[in-house]
């Protein structure tokens, strides 16, 4: 017996580029949806859609997606992460669901780097009914500055019309994800465990680079 494919294919524009993903939906029910993207690296391919199937059989339906520059979706240059247009992606992921009317309330749902940006992306994509943040990724300071209603107005002009595209001067690496030898060749995660971790699930010597 062959089991039922619990998804469809999707893709979506996004800065420019095509989003690729999976719509895990209930056909006969209109259910609440949870837009759900990966990490740092952790692709479609890799581990994420088992958190889609486990949100699906919970209940909900799911549309996941790969990252712009990422795993099966488009963009240039590859592996580079840029907080601004990841963030850009749920807004996108968002209207791409409400333009098929094919889902009721929206979560957002982010885990680690995408943890930070579903955060930033809930306060500001409207009628959003939820977010869910697993161990997100917030920075390592306060911002700097007061934090009043003139600052969430520059978040929002930011995130909407912002040139977030960076310049060389922006960008940090290219460099591993992970690596044993921090001396020689030093990587965006340094604990052992998360060398761990990839080394048990891909090869974790892909370089990524990153965009403030």
């Amino acid at each position: 017996m062959i089991e039922r494919k619990m998804y469809q294919d999707v893709e979506f524009e996004s800065e420019k580029a095509v989003l690729r993903g999976r719509h895990y939906r209930n056909s006969e029910v209109t259910r609440p949806t949870v837009v759900m993207t990966h990490g740092t690296s952790a692709t479609i391919t890799m581990v994420i859609d088992r958190y889609a199937e486990a949100v699906f059989e919970a209940g909900f339906d799911v549309l996941l997606y790969d990252h712009r520059n990422f795993g099966q979706s488009g963009g240039e240059p590859r592996q580079e992460i840029n907080p601004w247009v990841q963030a850009r992606g749920y807004r996108d992921a968002v209207a791409f669901l409400r333009s098929t009317q094919q889902s009721g309330q929206i979560a957002l749902w982010g885990d680690s780097y995408s943890g930070g940006l579903a955060l930033v992306a809930g306060a500001v994509i409207q009628n959003i009914s939820a977010i869910v943040a697993q161990i997100p990724v917030c920075g390592a300071s306060w911002p700097e500055g007061e934090l009043d209603d003139s600052a969430f107005s520059t978040l929002v002009d930011i995130f909407e019309f912002g040139d977030v595209a960076g310049d060389p001067g922006d960008v940090v690496g290219p460099l591993p994800v992970v690596s044993l030898d921090q001396i020689n060749a030093p990587s965006l995660l340094t604990p052992p465990q998360a060398f761990q971790w990839f080394w048990n699930t891909v090869d974790g010597m892909v370089a990524v680079g990153t965009t403030k």
